[in-house]
This record gives C-alpha cells, sequence and structure tokens, in this order.
C-alpha cells in the first residue's frame, strides 16, 4: 500500500498552480528562520556542554578533605 502510494507520487501532473511573490518570500523567511534557530540552539547547546567541561575537571580533582584553606 505505501510503495503504491509512493509510486502515485511520483507520477507527474500537470498542476495549474501560481506562487505569487508572497509565496516565495514566505518560504525563503521560514528558511532563514529555520537556520537562524538552529544556530540559536546549538550555541545554547554549546555553552552548556562548555560549561561542563571546564568546571567538571575542578570538581574531580578537588580535594575532599578540606573545605577551607584558612584553618592553618
Amino acid at each position: 500500500m505505501i510503495f503504491a502510494v509512493f509510486l502515485l507520487l511520483l507520477i507527474p501532473v500537470n498542476a495549474h498552480a501560481y506562487l505569487d511573490p508572497g509565496t516565495g518570500s514566505f518560504i525563503i523567511q521560514v528558511i532563514i528562520a529555520t537556520v537562524a534557530s538552529a544556530f540559536v540552539i546549538a550555541k545554547i547547546y554549546w555553552i552548556k556542554v562548555k560549561n561542563v567541561l571546564l568546571f567538571l575537571p575542578k570538581k574531580i580533582f578537588r580535594s575532599k578533605g578540606h573545605k577551607n584553606d584558612n584553618s592553618r
């Protein structure tokens, strides 16, 4: 059934449709917004990963017995 639907979608059919400039600019706007949001999401998660990688070694190698060095 799925294969038959796929084959029907591949058969070219005359579509007497018109895309006005407003539709074209809307499609371009959607593409630009998608790319921009992908960059923002990538930057947010990159900052989170970077913070974990920078502060994790400090937590691992910190001495556990001494919380204060002012006890001398």
